[in-house]
């Protein structure tokens, strides 16, 4: 009986609020023609639709029994990126946004957090590129969160991709941003597990090559180094979740890597998408930045002078 009056209270305040909750079967989210869990949803709003059109709580949306679906998920309509967050992820910009990303093209949509910015494709499902610092400050000790879900920030006129998009697709749900770059809290870590900042991955790239150049890249801030980073996929090999989700051909990643404040160098590499690089050493996909440049017709490192940029980004360091 305390269930059902929290319940009603929650759904009159609901109506107070100007909303009038779906409790019909119809309109309902595709998961619910399969399995539903929280990361499914992009808003508390949704998951409590699919609760209060299912009362026997099928899909355990309502861990607490206090009637109210999902709460750790934003509530109502979709947030936009908070101004706060934006002002303090400028970091994660320094060195140029590849590509103008901006908040009018739902193509190239700029989304900054405070632990990494992005270029969002609504289009293709997946990010143009994802861009971040990386120093000794972000690392730390706190376990993978493993929370994917999809992101509330995107515009209302693009599919949010949930986790659930890639099931039994044969590809990773990769991270650009890896988790093991934003260990010193865990809100920092459980934001890399947002679904903007994924791409399909074949499993070989996902959990060889590319996790190898994470570990050594996080080796670098270990000697003191400081990095930005931005990483990112190239082409089409098909698309999966019904044509939402683009798999790239390849995945590529260009690394500044600075000592004392000073440029050192840069790393760039271009990664074919496939099982193929099982058993390889992400050493055998070094190019230089320009060749990515030319292959995704990115701008890379353009806050860096002419003459140095030109310098750093002709040639492939090894």
């Amino acid at each position: 009986m305390k269930i059902k009056v929290v319940r009603l209270v929650f759904i009159l305040l609901l109506l107070l609020a100007g909303c009038s909750p779906d409790l019909s079967t119809s309109n309902l989210p595709n998961c619910t023609n399969s399995d539903c869990d929280c990361s499914d949803f992009a808003t508390q709003e949704e998951a409590q639709r699919v609760l209060d059109a299912f009362p026997d709580d099928r899909y355990k949306l309502d861990r607490d029994g206090n009637g109210i679906a999902c709460e750790s998920l934003a509530r109502g309509k979709k947030t936009t990126t908070n101004p706060k967050a934006i002002a303090s992820s400028n970091i994660h910009l320094k060195y140029g946004n590849p590509s103008n990303a901006n908040l009018k093209d739902t193509n190239n949509y700029l989304l900054e957090k405070p632990q990494y910015a992005l270029s969002y494709n609504c289009k293709t499902g997946i990010p143009n590129w994802v861009s971040w610092q990386l120093d000794s400050g972000w690392l730390g000790s706190v376990e993978r969160s493993d929370d994917f879900r999809p992101d509330s920030d995107l515009p209302d006129n693009c599919y949010a991709v949930r986790p659930n998009d890639y099931r039994g697709s044969g590809y990773d749900r990769g991270h650009l941003a890896p988790s093991g770059d934003r260990t010193i809290s865990q809100s920092d870590n459980s934001a890399t597990f947002l679904m903007t900042n994924m791409i399909p991955q074949s499993p070989a790239n996902n959990r060889e090559v590319w996790r190898e150049l994470e570990e050594y890249s996080r080796e670098l801030v270990s000697q003191g180094k400081e990095l930005y980073i931005v990483a990112g996929g190239e082409g089409k090999e098909k698309a999966i979740a019904d044509g939402k989700v683009t798999v790239p051909k390849y995945t590529w990643k260009v690394i500044l890597v600075l000592d004392n404040g000073n440029i050192e160098n840069t790393i760039a590499v271009r990664i074919p998408n496939n099982d193929a690089v099982a058993r390889t050493d992400w050493r055998d996909y070094i190019v230089s930045v320009d060749e990515i440049e030319q292959k995704t017709g990115l701008d890379f490192f353009s806050a860096v002078p002419k003459s140095i940029q030109n310098k750093i980004e002709a040639k492939a360091y090894k």
